[in-house]
């Protein structure tokens, strides 16, 4: 397995991925609004600061995009795994990496919106030390909304109180 930065060759492929694993949750993308995220993914001029993807013997098997959203804050969108890859630590080791880069960038909160169908995301994004907070507006597309606090260079997690 690879983790890398995304190239436009990617752009299709990630595409591809969101669209499948969307789908299995009975949702359509829609890479013009709640999705243009990952429609940028790997495009001249793309709005996200970070850009990976996961790749496994040559193949497209995920992808995660990360957006500033002030000077220290920022959004993850489009982290998804092609659902023939569950269960082989592609969504842990791209996650990690995504943190580790968000770091990096000194960025010192994560935000995120998801549903509470996407079981195995949320359990994985409460085993790196997610919080919940409270649930998004229902026009997001999500009913769930998480952040993360990250320590400087390390990229680790700040514990974080339990939310009420």
């Amino acid at each position: 397995m690879q983790i890398r930065k995304a190239l436009p060759t990617d752009n299709a492929g990630a595409k591809a991925v969101v669209q499948k694993s969307l789908a299995s949750f009975g949702l359509i993308a829609d890479f013009e609004t709640l999705d243009a995220a990952v429609g940028a993914i790997g495009q001249a001029g793309s709005p996200n600061d970070i850009e990976l993807v996961a790749e496994v013997d040559g193949k497209l098997a995920g992808c995660l995009v990360i957006q500033r959203r002030s000077e220290t804050s920022a959004k993850l969108f489009g982290f998804h795994v092609d659902a023939s890859m569950h269960g082989l630590g592609i969504g842990r080791a791209l996650l990690a990496e995504g943190i580790a880069e968000a770091a990096r960038l000194h960025f010192t909160e994560l935000q995120l919106e998801t549903c509470g169908d996407m079981g195995a995301a949320i359990h994985l994004y409460e085993s790196f030390g997610w919080v919940r907070g409270p649930d998004p507006l229902p026009e997001s597309g999500a009913d769930r909304f998480y952040s993360l606090i990250l320590d400087g260079e390390a990229g680790l997690a700040v514990p974080q109180p339990a939310a009420k």
